[in-house]
C-alpha cells in the first residue's frame, strides 16, 4: 500500500520537547548570548502584541461565522471555539514568547555538523497533526517566498553566530516556520475543530505575517549594528560557459557551491573569497570585510576593459566569425564585404571616428526608453538614422556623416540579434520593453569589441542572455502575475546600465554578478517552495491510500454482516478515518491497527445481540470507541451520544428512526480526512473511461519513465500560446501529476493518462534540454537565415565554437 510513497515532513513544533531558555546556554560566547538576548527583545516588542491582535481578529471572525450559520449545531460550534479562545487568550502570548525563546536558545542545535537535518519520518501524535502541519507549512512557505531576500541575509548572519554555513530560510531562527510553530504551541490548549484552527493560522498570516518585512529588516539592522556582516554585499562571479553544460534553462548562469558565499565560523575570522572560474571574463577581486564575508571590493580593483578608445586585441577566431557574418550580410545586400571605406563615395561625405560614434550613442543611451508597444516603430534602421542625425554636429560644414561599412554592419547585426531574441518573448510582455532599453549600451560594446559576437563568456553577452532568460521564463508567464521584486530588479539593472555605462565593461560585469546573485536567491526559494508542495502532495496521497485500504477492510465486514444504518454510517465514515490514521502512523501490520479492526468486528457483533438481551457490552469496547472517535475530531458530547445509541441496551432497543437518522446525518456531516477516498480505484476507472489509443498507451509508458524536473510546454488558448511547467512529481500508483512554474508555485495538476493524450494531440510537449543559451541560439538562427537568403548553405564557412 505504501510502495512508492515517501514520508511527509512536518513543521517542527516545540510542543513535544521541554522548552529551553537562553540563560541555559552557558556554552555560548558572551557576545553571541548578548545578541540573541537582543533579538529576543526585538521579537518580544514586535510579536507579542501581534498575536493578541490576531486572536482578537479571530474572535471577530468566529462571531461573524456563527451569525451566518444555517444550523444551530454549526452556530454552537463557532461559539464553543469562541469560548475556547477567550479561555486561553491570556496565556497565549506568554506561551508564544517561550516558544520563540526556545527557538533562539536552540538555534544551532540542528546544524552542529554543518548540514541540514535529516527529514523526519511521518508520525501522527496529535488528533489532526497532518492537516495542521499542512496549514502551517502553507503559511510559512508563502512568507518565505515574499521575504526571501531578507531571510537570505538573516540566514548568513545567523550562520556567523552559529559558526556554521548560512541557514536556509526554513531553518532561520525567528523565520516564518519558527513563528508558525510558536503560534501552534501558543494555541495548543485550544480545544477547537481543525477547520477553525486553520482559520486561526490564516488570520495570523493576514494580520501579522503579511506585514512582517519590517520585523526582519529590524533583525538584520540589529545584527549589522553589532558588526555581524555589516558590509554584506555578496558578489558571485559567473563560471565561463562551456557549451552551456550544466546550465538550467530559464535561470541565470549556474552558481556552484564553491562560488557561493559562505559565512565565516566566528567573528573576526574571514571567509574564503569566492573563486573565479577559469575562462570568466575579467578578474573578480574580493576583500575581507568586517564580520567575515568577502565582498567585491576594493583592495584590488579589477583591471578595466574599455569599449571607448582602443579596443582590446581580438583573437583571430573573433575576427573570423565577424567576417563570416559580414560576408553573409553583404551577399544579402548583393555588395562586396570586408571594405572599411564608406559604402559609396559621396562628395563631401564625413566618416565619423569611433570616439564620435561612442559619444553620440552615449547621448542616445541617456534618452527616455521606447515603450514596448512602440518598438515596432523604432527598428534598427531608425536607430541608425538617429545616430547619423546626431553625428551632423561632428561633421565639417557642408559634409554629411556616413558610417563605415564595418560599423553599419555591426549595427545591423546587433539589431538582428535583438529582434531574434524578442521573437521568443511575448509581444505585450515586460521582456520586450527591457530588451529595448539594452540596445544602445550593448551596441556600444559590439562596435568596439567584436568578441561580443563569438565569445560566450563575454560579459555583455552574458548579461543579455541572463536578462532575456529571466524575462521570458520568470517574468512573462501568461498564467501568473510577474514577481514585482524581480521585475524591479531587472529595471534597476537596465536603468543603471543606461545612466552609468561609459564604456567600462567592469560595470557590466558588476551588474551581471548582482543579477545572478538575485536569481540564485530566487532559485533557492523556488526549490524550497517546490519541495514543500511535493511533500504535501505525497502526504495527501499517502493519507488517501491509507483511507482506501481502511475502507476496503470495512466494506468487506459490512458486506458480510449487513449492520444497521447507524452503525454502517459510523464504520464507513468515522471508523474508517480512525483506521486510516493508525495506518499512517503505525502501518498495516501494527498491533494498534489489528486492535481497531477487532473493535469494528465487536461493534458489528454487539449490534446483533444488544437488542436481544440487556447485558451491557464490555467497558473496554466503550473505551476503545470513545478513544477512536476523539482521534478524528469528535467532541465529547457527540461521542457520548453515539456510544449511548449504539452500546446502551435500553437505548439500542428503542426503534426511533428519526433519532437514528439525526445521528447518522451528524456523522456524515463530518468531512473525511481526504476528499480522494479511493485513489487507486478511481485511477483505474479513469483510465478505463479515457480509452487510450495504442499511440497514447505507448506515450503513457514513456511518461512513466520521465524523470522529475522535466520541463513541459502546454497550449493554453486557441491562439497557440504556450507556457512552460516543470513536472515536480507524479504518483506511480494513481498517476497524479504535479506541475510547478519557474517560481516553484503550484501551476497545473493532471493525470499521466491525460498528459499522454495531450502530447499525442499536440496540446503539450516535452521541452528538450537546451545545450546553448538564448543568445547562442539567436546567432545560429541569424546565420541560418542569412545563408538561406544568399543561397549559401553547406559551402558557407562554419561558425567558430
Amino acid at each position: 500500500m505504501t510502495q512508492g510513497v515517501s514520508s511527509f515532513r512536518r513543521v517542527a513544533t516545540p510542543n513535544e520537547r521541554t522548552l529551553k531558555k537562553l540563560s541555559e546556554r552557558q556554552d555560548l560566547p558572551a557576545r553571541v548570548r548578548h545578541m540573541l538576548t537582543g533579538l529576543l527583545g526585538l521579537a518580544t516588542g514586535s510579536l507579542a502584541h501581534s498575536l493578541v491582535a490576531a486572536l482578537g481578529e479571530f474572535e471577530k471572525q468566529l462571531f461573524e461565522h456563527a451569525s451566518k450559520s444555517h444550523t444551530n449545531e454549526q452556530c454552537n460550534r463557532f461559539f464553543d471555539s469562541l469560548r475556547e479562545v477567550k479561555r486561553v487568550r491570556a496565556d497565549a502570548a506568554p506561551r508564544f514568547l517561550l516558544a520563540i525563546e526556545d527557538g533562539l536558545a536552540r538555534f544551532d542545535e540542528r546544524r552542529d555538523r554543518g548540514h541540514a537535518p535529516a527529514r523526519e519520518e511521518l508520525s501522527l501524535v496529535e488528533t489532526t497533526d497532518l492537516e495542521d502541519s499542512l496549514a502551517l507549512q502553507e503559511v510559512a512557505t508563502k512568507c518565505e517566498v515574499r521575504q526571501a531576500l531578507m531571510l537570505h541575509e538573516l540566514g548568513h548572519r545567523f550562520g556567523v553566530l552559529a559558526g556554521q554555513r548560512a541557514f536556509e530560510a526554513d531553518t532561520v531562527p525567528l523565520g516564518p516556520a519558527g513563528l508558525m510553530a510558536a503560534v501552534r504551541h501558543a494555541t495548543a490548549g485550544m480545544d477547537i475543530p481543525l477547520e477553525h484552527r486553520v482559520l486561526l493560522y490564516q488570520t495570523y498570516e493576514r494580520v501579522v505575517v503579511s506585514q512582517i518585512g519590517a520585523f526582519y529588516a529590524a533583525l538584520n539592522a540589529f545584527l549589522v549594528e553589532h558588526r555581524i556582516l555589516r558590509h554584506l554585499r555578496i558578489y558571485v562571479p559567473l563560471p565561463a560557459r562551456s557549451g552551456n553544460a550544466g546550465h538550467v534553462e530559464g535561470l541565470a548562469p549556474p552558481i556552484t557551491d564553491r562560488a557561493a558565499p559562505v559565512a565565516a565560523p566566528r567573528q573576526g575570522m574571514h571567509a574564503p573569497a569566492p573563486a573565479r572560474s577559469a575562462g570568466s571574463s575579467g578578474a573578480a577581486h574580493t576583500a575581507p570585510v568586517e564580520g567575515g564575508v568577502a565582498s567585491p571590493a576594493a583592495s584590488a580593483a579589477p583591471s578595466k576593459r574599455s569599449v571607448s578608445g582602443t579596443a582590446a586585441p581580438q583573437v583571430p577566431r573573433d575576427d573570423e566569425l565577424f567576417v563570416t557574418l559580414r560576408d553573409l550580410l553583404a551577399r544579402r545586400r548583393a555588395e562586396p564585404a570586408g571594405r572599411t571605406a564608406p559604402q559609396k563615395e559621396h562628395a563631401g561625405a564625413y566618416v565619423p571616428s569611433s570616439d564620435a560614434i561612442q559619444s553620440v550613442l552615449a547621448k542616445l543611451q541617456s534618452k527616455p526608453v521606447i515603450p514596448a508597444g512602440d518598438m515596432a516603430g523604432h527598428p534598427t534602421t531608425q536607430l541608425k538614422q538617429d545616430l547619423l542625425d546626431q553625428l551632423r554636429a561632428f561633421a565639417p560644414p557642408g559634409h554629411k556623416p556616413q558610417l563605415k561599412s564595418e560599423d553599419a554592419d555591426t549595427i545591423d547585426l546587433v539589431g538582428m540579434l535583438f529582434d531574434q531574441i524578442a521573437q521568443g518573448a511575448p509581444a505585450q510582455g515586460n521582456t520586450q520593453s527591457i530588451l529595448t532599453q539594452l540596445r544602445v549600451p550593448l551596441l556600444r560594446v559590439a562596435l568596439n569589441d567584436k568578441g561580443f559576437f563569438s565569445q560566450r563568456s563575454h560579459p555583455a553577452r552574458e548579461l543579455l542572455n541572463a536578462i532575456a532568460e529571466t524575462g521570458i521564463h520568470w517574468i512573462d508567464d501568461s498564467e501568473s502575475e510577474p514577481d514585482p521584486a524581480l521585475l524591479h530588479k531587472l529595471h534597476a539593472v537596465v536603468e543603471r546600465l543606461n545612466s552609468e555605462f561609459d564604456g567600462d565593461l567592469s560595470l557590466i560585469e558588476h551588474m551581471l554578478g548582482d543579477l545572478s546573485q538575485h536569481m540564485h536567491k530566487l532559485a533557492r526559494t523556488a526549490a524550497v517552495a517546490e519541495r514543500r508542495l511535493v511533500d504535501a502532495s505525497k502526504g495527501r496521497e499517502k493519507l488517501a491510500l491509507a483511507r482506501e485500504t481502511a475502507g476496503n477492510a470495512i466494506a468487506t465486514r459490512i458486506a458480510a454482516a449487513h449492520p444497521k444504518r447507524l452503525l454502517r454510517t459510523l464504520l464507513e465514515r468515522a471508523w474508517t478515518d480512525v483506521l486510516a490514521l493508525t495506518l499512517m502512523s503505525q502501518g498495516e501490520k501494527s498491533e494498534a491497527y489489528r486492535k481497531q479492526l477487532a473493535v469494528a468486528d465487536q461493534l458489528i457483533a454487539t449490534s446483533n445481540t444488544i437488542g436481544r438481551n440487556n447485558e451491557p457490552p464490555a467497558a473496554a469496547l466503550r473505551r476503545e470507541v470513545e478513544k477512536g472517535l476523539s482521534q478524528v475530531g469528535y467532541h465529547k458530547d457527540e461521542i457520548r451520544t453515539v456510544v449511548k445509541r449504539l452500546l446502551t441496551p435500553e437505548t439500542a432497543n428503542e426503534e426511533n428512526p428519526a433519532s437514528q437518522t439525526s445521528i447518522a446525518l451528524r456523522i456524515k456531516s463530518k468531512a473525511p480526512l481526504t476528499d480522494d477516498e479511493r485513489p487507486v480505484h478511481a485511477a483505474a476507472l479513469r483510465k478505463a473511461a479515457l480509452q487510450l489509443t495504442d499511440v497514447e498507451e505507448k506515450m503513457l509508458e514513456t511518461l512513466k519513465h520521465v524523470p522529475f524536473g522535466t520541463w513541459f510546454e502546454f497550449t493554453i488558448n486557441q491562439q497557440g500560446e504556450r507556457v512552460r511547467r516543470k513536472l515536480s512529481w507524479f504518483s506511480p500508483l494513481t498517476g497524479h501529476c504535479l506541475f510547478v512554474n519557474q517560481r516553484g508555485e503550484r501551476a497545473r495538476e493532471c493525470t499521466l493518462e491525460q498528459l499522454a493524450r495531450d502530447i499525442v494531440r499536440d496540446q503539450a510537449n516535452i521541452v528538450k534540454p537546451e545545450q546553448e543559451s538564448i543568445v547562442d541560439r539567436a546567432w545560429k538562427a541569424i546565420v541560418t537565415s542569412l545563408r538561406q537568403l544568399t543561397g549559401r548553405g553547406a559551402d558557407a564557412p562554419p561558425l567558430p565554437a
